[in-house]
């Protein structure tokens, strides 16, 4: 069994089983990520001391549920232990992958595109700092502290030579910018959308009405409005395609996105986005998954409904 680890409290819910006895449920997380765990026998008068974002010591033995590996607490204390010592981070070096998103904007020629990703990116510190510490995600890919930068960050370098191979064969009226801008904003709203003040990851109240889908274009929209050039109808234009290839990012309406990619350029964000999150994905379990009921694969990934091959 496992004795005495202590461990953050993500998510506590009180359950009953078929025969009315009352059971907790618990998701419990290390660095390394969560696991799920059943305190039996649970009592709110003996067991009320702790609550989510608590950290507490267990003692609990490992069993397989449905095929899902999770932990029988035995017994169970607060622990000593930092929240903060449960928080994973990106392993990659904060300030370069920052600097070549300033870098990129620098590299912008569009008058209008430069503009809006200087004004939402690069004018405000809390912005700045925010984007630098949120995850990309809850849990599907790069859901670490410096998560959504990194995963930017990788967008960007797939980006470049994709940019430079349709341009330069095919089409050279398609636009690096808006693609790159595209990238540098599609998940920007998550610094508002998450509450990442913990590392048990959550949505914030202004989230939750409003998630990044939503957000992010907004943004683009009021940022747009303060151009000091002519407002003119091919203005109109471009303001609603720098907020097209963000909203259009998920690709398909019910993938939650409220527009389909219409614009070369969108289609290219929505893409590269698909490949990173589904790579990141999928090197998670076969890097660092919890090992599966077969040997050499990891556990099934509740995304992709699939064990993937381990390399250990």
């Amino acid at each position: 069994g496992i004795e005495g680890v202590e461990l953050l409290v993500e998510k506590r819910r009180e359950a009953t089983t078929k025969s009315g006895k009352a059971y907790l449920n618990l998701d419990l997380r290390d660095k390394t990520g969560s696991i799920q765990a059943r305190l039996w026998g649970y009592s709110p008068d003996k067991h009320g001391f702790f609550k989510e974002n608590d950290v507490i010591k267990v003692w609990a033995e490992p069993e397989e549920f449905a095929g899902v590996l999770q932990l029988n607490i035995k017994d169970i204390t607060l622990g000593t232990s930092s929240v903060g010592d449960f928080a994973k981070s990106t392993a990659f070096n904060v300030e370069e992958m920052w600097g070549h998103v300033v870098n990129v904007v620098g590299t912008f020629s569009e008058p209008l595109t430069k503009f809006v990703a200087e004004e939402i990116l690069l004018k405000h510190a809390t912005i700045i700092d925010a984007f630098k510490q949120a995850p990309a995600a809850k849990s599907v890919h790069n859901a670490w502290y410096g998560g959504l930068l990194e995963h930017v960050y990788s967008m960007c370098r797939i980006a470049e030579p994709l940019i430079e191979h349709y341009r330069s064969r095919y089409c050279s009226k398609i636009s690096r910018d808006k693609i790159l801008f595209g990238i540098l904003l599609h998940d920007a709203g998550k610094i508002v959308e998450y509450d990442f003040s913990k590392p048990s990851f959550g949505f914030t109240a202004v989230g939750t009405l409003t998630n990044h889908i939503v957000i992010a274009p907004a943004w683009v929209y009021e940022a747009a409005n303060r151009w000091t050039g002519p407002k003119d109808q091919a203005f109109k234009m471009e303001r609603a395609h720098l907020m097209h290839v963000i909203s259009a990012h998920h690709g398909q309406l019910d993938w939650g996105s409220p527009v389909r990619p219409a614009s070369v350029e969108a289609v290219l964000v929505h893409q590269i986005d698909m490949v990173d999150s589904k790579m990141m994905h999928a090197i998670d379990f076969a890097v660092s998954g919890k090992a599966g009921s077969t040997p050499g694969f990891s556990e099934t990934s509740y995304i992709e409904k699939t064990p993937f091959l381990q390399y250990k």
